[in-house]
């Protein structure tokens, strides 16, 4: 392998740890509701990472950072961990991070002209789909819920919030993937 190749995979490698570390200490943090979803910086970090890294490296981060939550690490919404969480009321948010993870970086934009308008497509789009529809079934699946009372529980409070979320992680994609882009060179 290249010297040049090498670097490259390096330093995308570290991209990728570094995601993982923030999802895991970014994803905790969390005010809770009433009901049984958290407001949380999880859905503007996950499509952050995926606006950032390359697709098979943002699938990486999220993956990670989910087994990390599986294994034991304190890293889900509230500080929670274990299998249970994933297979809990909240789980299918955590599949559906995956998901949006690797369909967002694909159809994200890493620079060039209006690359934030196409990121905050891309988020919306793309990202929420893949985030929403998984845990609105899980919801579903393990609370008997209609999937109208499902959407009104765990979507209908928090689409407005994570809409600007997906803007903020398309605003700031652009400059760090144009810091990125220096390294990566």
């Amino acid at each position: 392998m290249k010297s040049s190749a090498l670097r490259t995979k390096t330093t995308y490698m570290a991209e990728t740890a570094v995601c993982t570390a923030l999802l895991c200490v970014l994803s905790p943090l969390s005010v809770p509701t009433p009901i049984s979803v958290a407001f949380t910086l999880q859905v503007l970090i996950v499509l952050l990472v995926a606006l950032v890294l390359k697709p098979v490296y943002a699938l990486t981060a999220q993956i990670l950072y989910t087994l990390l939550g599986i294994i034991g690490l304190p890293v889900f919404s509230g500080w929670q961990s274990g299998f249970g969480v994933l297979a809990g009321p909240t789980g299918g948010f955590l599949v559906g991070f995956i998901a949006a993870s690797f369909f967002v970086s694909l159809a994200g934009s890493r620079g060039g002209k209006h690359a934030a308008l196409r990121n905050l497509i891309a988020a919306v789009a793309v990202g929420l789909p893949c985030i929403y529809l998984p845990g609105i079934l899980g919801f579903m699946l393990n609370t008997g819920a209609d999937p109208v009372k499902a959407f009104q529980t765990v979507a209908a409070l928090f689409l407005p919030i994570d809409l600007i979320k997906c803007a903020v992680a398309a605003l700031f994609s652009v400059p760090l993937n144009a810091a990125l882009g220096k390294i990566r060179k």
